[in-house]
């Protein structure tokens, strides 16, 4: 903010917490009214919800930051809060208008630079941008919020503009005149201005009826049985990748064309939102070009049944690291895959936000690492809705046992215990190399192939082949009536010397044997046998 004054200063940083908590709070107030109206891009039901979780991360930020790092500290935790589409497009919205406030300060001009800026940032952020959205409603509030000569009055035009642009939804796009409703993610951004006008006001937030109304039954019942909400509403971080080197491959991928893809520098990477069937493709993607610092993905029809259809089934969150981990539990069933394990872990928040993200009232959690293990459990203590059932899982290979011995249309405590015996049932072990020399029963040099059993170190080898060859031997005496052994491949191993591991273990031993691209990081091969 480039104010000279220091008084001004403090005022216009008390005016902007208050304008950012506004909004925040206006949405919250109405957040199952918006999501009730959610039908596009996809009837999933979280427009509401993750556009608040968006602002509620600015105005938890704004509250805490000094005053000189409050735009950049309320701008980068509303990138990091981001989730879905409205999310994402909300993110860039305020990044584009408090980033205009520093520039020209809360002031008429100044604000008017903002809207203008905020909606640039949403229509950019978006491959294929749609009338009748929270895009061109944002371009209605700039184009509308008049010459008058306070900073009130221009926000007051705006917030009008935007609710007049609302109403014209149905007309500019035929999905929601055919559903009966306008834009959730348009009436979202009009309340944002809204809470943003009492804020700058100091006033309270405006009463306004908390029904948006309904969307009509019978088209919401044709969406369902559509192909239009297959897929996952995929979201991940890429750092060391341009955003332009990631925007064709993502597209390929996208559902519904470049109309689903999302993507927006920040300070960590590049984030990029995309709808595709095949969540995984998206990891390999960013793997591929760049270093994958944060994964999210819900099964959006999944997420439209719980929401409108009322599918009483658990919701499964998979804790994964790997495409191909990605895609076998993807292909499993599970409701959201949340990126983190090993070195990576997930956080209580993260957990409690892919579990809410899947819009069932009962949600099985995956851990698939023991250090993830604990955030499960603190999520589900701290969580009643919705309300979260640990299957502690060691790491990814007794997750996939789990998940495949999980059967629907049981009560979630029945479904909880099948999962308990599928993972009882499979003996899993590791193999990487010493991080560090290490002494005890069994010394360690840097760089040595080793086998992890049941948390502790189990075999040491020349070679990774050696390792693996060593931590069967200490696993079939103990498992006599196994049948099947299953090598999951790390991200670590190529093709040549995961096939000649391959070779090494049906030699070995006269079980059927099991090679699956797995791509976990740390760890060159996963073990399981059952």
């Amino acid at each position: 903010m480039r104010r000279a004054d220091p008084e001004e200063r403090r005022a216009e940083a008390a005016a902007l917490r208050r304008m950012i908590a506004g909004a925040a709070g206006m949405v919250a107030l109405h957040r199952a009214a918006l999501d009730a109206i959610n039908v596009y891009p996809v009837p999933d039901g979280d427009t509401g919800s993750n556009l608040g979780r968006t602002l509620s991360g600015a105005a938890a930020a704004a509250s805490e930051a000094e005053d000189g790092d409050l735009i950049e500290r309320a701008i980068d935790a509303a990138l990091l809060s981001a989730r879905g589409s409205s999310g994402v497009i909300g993110s860039q919205w305020l990044r584009g208008f408090l980033g205009a406030i520093a520039e020209h300060g809360a002031t008429a001009p100044g604000l008017r630079a903002a809207l203008s800026a905020g909606a640039d940032a949403a229509r950019a952020a978006v491959a294929q941008p749609r009338d009748g959205t929270m895009i061109s409603v944002a371009a209605d509030a700039a184009a509308g919020c008049g010459e008058g000569d306070s900073a009130e009055a221009v926000l007051a035009a705006a917030a009008a503009a935007a609710a007049a642009g609302v109403e014209r939804t149905p007309q500019r796009n035929p999905v929601l005149a055919d559903a009966g409703v306008v834009d959730a993610g348009a009436r979202g951004l009009e309340l944002m201005l809204q809470g943003m006008l009492a804020g700058l006001r100091g006033e309270d937030l405006p009463d306004i009826p908390a029904d948006f109304g309904e969307i009509d039954p019978d088209w919401l019942a044709g969406r369902l049985d559509d192909a239009g909400t297959d897929g996952f509403c995929t979201e991940l971080v890429v750092a060391g990748a341009a955003e332009a080197a990631l925007a064709e491959p993502m597209r390929a991928l996208a559902s519904r064309g470049g109309e689903t893809l999302m993507l927006a520098s920040e300070q960590r990477g590049v984030r990029v939102h995309v709808h595709s069937r095949e969540p995984e493709a998206a990891w390999a993607v960013a793997d591929e070009l760049g270093e994958v610092r944060s994964f999210h993905a819900v099964d959006m029809a999944a997420q439209s049944a719980a929401a409108h259809a009322g599918d009483g089934d658990a919701g499964i969150v998979a804790v994964v690291q790997g495409a191909g981990f990605a895609r076998m539990f993807r292909e499993l069933g599970a409701s959201a895959l949340l990126g983190g394990g090993a070195g990576d872990n997930a956080s209580v928040a993260m957990i409690r936000s892919a579990a809410e993200s899947t819009g069932r009232a009962d949600v099985i959690v995956l851990p698939n690492q023991t250090d993830v293990s604990a955030a499960a459990r603190s999520a589900a203590e701290g969580s009643s809705e919705p309300r979260l059932h640990v299957v502690s899982t060691a790491n990814q290979a007794e997750g996939v046992a789990a998940m495949a011995a999980y059967a629907g249309g049981l009560p979630v405590e029945d479904a909880v215990a099948e999962m308990e015996v599928g993972r009882d049932g499979t003996a899993t072990g590791s193999v990487t190399l010493a991080a560090r020399a290490s002494a005890g029963p069994l010394p360690l040099r840097e760089g040595q192939p080793f086998a992890m059993l049941d948390g502790e170190v189990a075999a040491a080898g020349d070679s990774i082949r050696g390792a693996v060859l060593a931590l069967l031997g200490k696993m079939l005496p103990a498992h006599p009536h196994a049948a099947l052994v299953t090598l999951y491949q790390g991200a670590a191993v190529d093709d040549a010397d995961a096939d000649e591991v391959m070779d090494a273990v049906c030699a070995a031993t006269d079980l059927e044997v099991e090679l699956v691209a797995g791509g976990q990081p740390l760890y060159h091969w996963l073990v399981a046998l059952e």
